[in-house]
């Protein structure tokens, strides 16, 4: 078997410590939009949730790359016991994030630093799509692309709403 491409490795890890990061902005965005409307709140924490799975299938895909040189299917990802959790460790070196969330003013100044998150993920998970040699690591980046559109349009209409 062929070891696991460095770049695709080095992907993994990036969109790794995207998710965490945006993880750790949507529950301290929530937790702050809980003053404004519950309606963001609710949203907020979808999101959050959202974020981890998908910090889930890229941990997985890592430790199977580099245990078994192997992809797995999202689909099987999902379905394994015992995911990883984000630590306290890990939430903390994202602390400029949460500091920035608590400036925050507003909720059209939450809302536009996670339209700025989303538009990152988006674009890393674009660029390691045309990076990544094997098929199926161009299939996992593109679904994580694809996700990260639906997470901006929905930023997008909750902006629209301060507008």
């Amino acid at each position: 078997m062929a070891k696991a491409h460095p770049d695709t490795l080095a992907a993994l890890t990036a969109g790794i410590q995207s998710e965490i990061a945006s993880y750790v902005f949507y529950l301290e965005a929530s937790k702050k939009a809980e003053a404004e409307a519950q309606e963001h709140k609710e949203v907020l924490e979808k999101l959050a949730l959202e974020e981890k799975d998908h910090f889930h299938i890229l941990e997985r895909q890592y430790d199977s790359l580099v245990r078994s040189e192997k992809w797995i299917s999202t689909a099987d990802i999902l379905k394994q016991e015992g995911l990883p959790e984000i630590s306290e460790e890990m939430s903390g070196q994202h602390q400029d994030l949460i500091d920035e969330v608590a400036k925050a003013d507003s909720m059209v100044a939450i809302l536009n630093i996670a339209y700025r998150l989303e538009e990152e993920a988006y674009q890393l998970f674009s660029s390691a799509k045309e990076k990544v040699p094997s098929e199926e690591g161009k299939k996992m980046f593109d679904q994580l692309s694809r996700f990260e559109l639906g997470h901006i349009k929905i930023i997008a209409e909750m902006k629209k709403k301060y507008s």
